[in-house]
């Protein structure tokens, strides 16, 4: 039986060490779980990434490539990372060098991508076309006066904000979804396919609102829902 990405020595839990950073990083635990059910019961597993990594120990934006590299290259197996725009993999190729013997950097419309079915993945993570957070505060002072913008979009309900702000939640949303139907349809995702979504804790219930109502229906169950949510077809 393989051993987890854990062991019984602190010294060597490395993904905990590095990325943990005292409790600041809120994808930890879901970078834990589907990490962790990859090494116990993947050999060499194929992580499908879409939206690259684009700033250095940018832990608020999750350093996703570097974690899924490093795991990759000390595990085996490969990671596809995809990004319409090729001046973000060029950041990203610099920031991974130290893993880019496990990376493919593919630039190219992520749905498009997925439709044609290159690869059949393991882990599915879909990071792509940013959540408008931003834009939303910026109705309310915005950086003029950003802690009293967040507070009050606090104060909205999930009803609200689809209602005040769903025009603009919408791209992001849809794109979200579109992703994992061309996956789907593909055969990228299968069966035992993990689905990690990013930004998922955000108002307006983030990227990830219309693909977990479409994952909930087609049968799919949840196994962690944070500021990721990872769902699997099957326990």
């Amino acid at each position: 039986m393989k051993t987890s990405v854990y062991t019984s020595d602190d010294a060597d839990n490395w993904l905990f060490n590095k990325y943990y950073c005292g409790g600041t990083n809120f994808r930890y635990w879901s970078f834990q779980l589907a990490l962790n059910i990859l090494r116990q019961t993947r050999t060499a597993p194929v992580v499908v990434e879409t939206g690259c990594q684009r700033l250095p120990d940018d832990l608020g934006a999750g350093m996703s490539t570097s974690v899924f590299g490093e795991f990759l290259s000390r595990y085996g197996g490969r990671l596809h990372t995809v990004d319409l725009y090729p001046q973000h993999l060029e950041i990203c190729k610099e920031l991974t060098a130290a893993f880019k013997d496990s990376i493919e950097y593919i630039s190219s419309d992520s749905i498009a991508w997925l439709l044609a079915g290159a690869v059949r993945a393991d882990l599915l993570y879909l990071d792509s076309l940013d959540h408008p957070y931003g834009e939303m505060l910026e109705a309310y002072g915005g950086q003029e006066n950003l802690e009293a913008a967040i507070a009050h979009v606090a104060t909205l309900s999930h009803t609200e904000i689809l209602k005040e702000h769903g025009e603009i939640l919408a791209p992001c949303q849809e794109h979200c979804l579109n992703e994992f139907k061309a996956a789907e349809s593909s055969g990228v995702v299968g069966s035992e396919t993990l689905i990690l979504i990013d930004d998922n804790q955000l108002p307006g219930g983030g990227k990830s609102r219309l693909l977990k109502n479409y994952l909930h229906e087609s049968g799919w169950i949840c196994l962690l829902d944070l500021q990721q949510t990872l769902w699997v077809s099957g326990v």
